[in-house]
């Protein structure tokens, strides 16, 4: 190892050295940390670095040589290391590439701005960079860059010092050549602990970085040797080795999976044979995902492009297209929950995954649906742009190439994909929990047991005469117990304002209700006391004439309003037709896209329109109402404990 002085890397821009000079050093430098805002960033430039490095070299040298990164993730320690066997970073390189707008790679490369390194070097308050070549070898470290960032009068600027204590990476040792950096995470960084999205094994740990960094190569590439180890919280060490990079297909997530080309090729030869098309064997049937992928002339072709524009994006990005449609968000939910992560952290789901220079870059973007609303959450896109990068901070790619992912998504989900999805499994909604439930008398004695666990009650002067409470003796654990605890609400006269018409044996909905508000009128007025449920009198007193009958609307049934949301994420249900849910709870589901305005608080009153509603579910981007609520848990609680009720209504719904 070679000893050295101390260096400034900033001096490698050559600008005379000044406070001014370093002012707008410092501007520069901050600029590009703040175009590095994702979670992963680190990972990101660190694996890429390396993945460019042991190409490089695969390249240059035939033979023995076995490409090979090694990244080590210490969630105990709150530190990342990543170190590879390429070409290693010589005397003058290794002095200058932490300055910004230097780098020493060819567009062909994963990244080429010169700025990653930077964001490494100034974004952290402790970095060790290690290097070694065929005549050079080097350790050196920086230490509180992120802290001089900040500081507007430091003393000096950083500099990378020889470290006497060697590579903290052991491997280092052992290989000829290549580099290896060490970043340590503190509360100035970003991230600022690893151990914050949860994830602490080996095989979690790769799965997500197969997502979010280059190790997800777009084109697969089996010679490079991964060899990923996490160190959790208490210690213990999980250790993987992965032969080649590739993205984590989500076919690979599934039970059962078959190519779109193979389901269209079945299709014809039993057309060809005069049989009916529909009817595919079974490996091509109740499918968890159907996927393909197609180079840009089959794009083309598929689509019938001729919009010039269109075309010109083709000739000049070359873009190549993936896509895996998967039956249920179910398909999501249950991968993401497998790796152990952070709650509502996701790593695949549906939307558009844009890769350039070999990798994923970005974030999802959604599909732009027309009709079909709700598929495009089914659907996870990747494509492929040659010839271009994102800007920094991979945070996006020119207008272009957004709206032609956009647009080829969209008319992929609603031409070709939608002729096919037919072949996915049904989506029943059936809880694993319920659908284990295989025994009778296991589930009688279930259920005694739970009735004791989890009594329900609601007794009252003023509803379910003449014995003053309620039959259903325990809380709701599926849909069939909503409908009839809502039949007896209604039949007991605690709902007054809904009528059931029927239940829906034809199409994808529950029932059909009407809304009536009929004499005498005083049953359906609002009273603190005696019917809290009510419609403020001045509401009632403005209808002319009584009985007041609705049309029919539509009606459904939910134990949890996570149900209906997925319905409507996955097209099966259209919020524009339902008017009411009935749910036993809200769950969370809605957050983000809708509102929900609580009736049960009585700054809201004026809002209810009918006996017994208690909520108002409003979409946040165009406003609109969407559908009513009743929520018979929250209901409960608020006949129950009125004054408690309320308080929780406006923390739940309002702060």
């Amino acid at each position: 190892m070679m000893k050295f002085e101390s260096f400034d890397p900033l001096q490698a821009k050559q600008v005379v050295s000044s406070d001014v000079a370093t002012r707008s050093l410092k501007r520069e430098i901050s600029n590009i940390l703040s175009s590095y805002v994702g979670w992963y960033d680190p990972f990101a430039e660190l694996i890429q670095n390396s993945l460019d490095s042991v190409e490089e070299r695969s390249q240059l040298e035939k033979g023995e040589y076995t490409p090979s990164i090694w990244v080590t993730i210490n969630i105990q320690e709150n530190y990342l290391i990543v170190t590879d066997n390429g070409v290693g970073l010589d005397e003058t390189k290794f002095k200058s590439f932490l300055a910004p707008d230097f780098s020493f790679k060819s567009g062909k490369t994963r990244g080429h701005k010169g700025v990653g390194a930077t964001y490494l070097a100034y974004g952290f308050n402790f970095m060790q960079i290690c290097s070694k070549t065929e005549d050079f070898m080097a350790v050196g470290k920086m230490v509180d860059a992120r802290k001089w960032l900040a500081d507007e009068n430091p003393s000096g600027n950083p500099q990378v010092k020889y470290d006497e204590n060697g590579a903290i990476d052991p491997v280092f040792q052992d290989i000829d050549k290549g580099v290896s950096i060490y970043l340590k995470f503190d509360k100035y960084t970003h991230p600022k602990e690893l151990g914050w999205i949860k994830a602490d094994t080996a095989d979690s740990w790769m799965k997500i970085l197969s997502v979010k960094t280059g190790l997800g190569a777009f084109f697969n590439n089996q010679n490079i040797n991964v060899v990923l180890s996490v160190i959790n919280k208490n210690g213990k060490v999980e250790t993987v080795n992965q032969k080649g990079i590739e993205y984590l297909w989500p076919q690979k997530i599934v039970r059962k999976a078959a190519s779109f080309k193979q389901i269209e090729l079945k299709r014809k030869e039993l057309f060809d044979k005069g049989k009916d098309p529909y009817k595919l064997p079974s490996t091509l049937k109740d499918l968890d995902v159907f996927y393909e992928m197609w180079t840009t002339n089959e794009l083309i072709d598929l689509l019938v492009i001729s919009d010039e524009d269109e075309l010109d994006v083709c000739n000049k990005f070359s873009p190549t297209v993936y896509f895996g449609y998967a039956y249920s968000l179910k398909v999501w939910n249950s991968f993401n929950e497998s790796l152990n992560i952070r709650g509502n952290s996701k790593i695949l789901y549906g939307g558009i995954q844009i890769a350039a220079n070999n990798m994923p870059q970005g974030e999802l973007i959604q599909i732009p649906l027309n009709r079909n609303i709700g598929r495009q959450n089914q659907v996870h896109m990747v494509i492929h742009f040659d010839n271009c990068s994102a800007d920094l901070g991979r945070k996006g790619f020119q207008n272009e190439i957004v709206e032609f992912a956009k647009e080829i998504s969209k008319r992929l989900i609603d031409g070709p994909l939608q002729k096919v999805k037919y072949c996915l499994k049904t989506n029943t909604g059936i809880s694993p929990d319920l659908m284990r439930e295989k025994e009778v008398e296991d589930w009688k004695e279930e259920m005694s047991v739970y009735e004791k666990e989890h009594p329900l009650q609601l007794i009252s002067d003023h509803f379910f005469l003449p014995l003053r409470k309620i039959s259903i003796t325990s809380i709701p654990t599926r849909e069939q117990d909503v409908i009839a605890l809502f039949n007896q609400m209604v039949a007991g006269g605690v709902i007054r304002g809904v009528r059931i018409m029927s239940t829906n044996e034809r199409l994808t909905y529950d029932g059909l209700y009407k809304i009536v508000i009929e004499e005498p009128a005083e049953n359906h007025k609002y009273d603190e006391y005696i019917n809290p449920l009510g419609v403020l009198k001045e509401n009632v007193e403005s209808i002319s004439t009584l009985p007041f009958v609705s049309k029919p609307k539509i009606l459904e049934y939910k134990f949890s309003l996570d149900g209906l949301i997925e319905n409507i994420q996955d097209g099966s249900k259209n919020s524009n037709d339902i008017g009411l849910v009935i749910v036993w709870e809200t769950g969370e589901s809605y957050i983000g896209n809708y509102k929900i305005t609580s009736l049960l608080d009585e700054n809201n009153l004026s809002l209810r329109q009918y006996h017994g509603l208690t909520h108002i579910m409003t979409n946040l981007t165009t406003g609109q109402r969407e559908m009513d609520l009743i929520v018979l848990s929250e209901l409960i609680d608020f006949l129950n404990n009125p004054g408690e009720t309320q308080q929780m209504q406006i923390e739940k719904y309002e702060d």
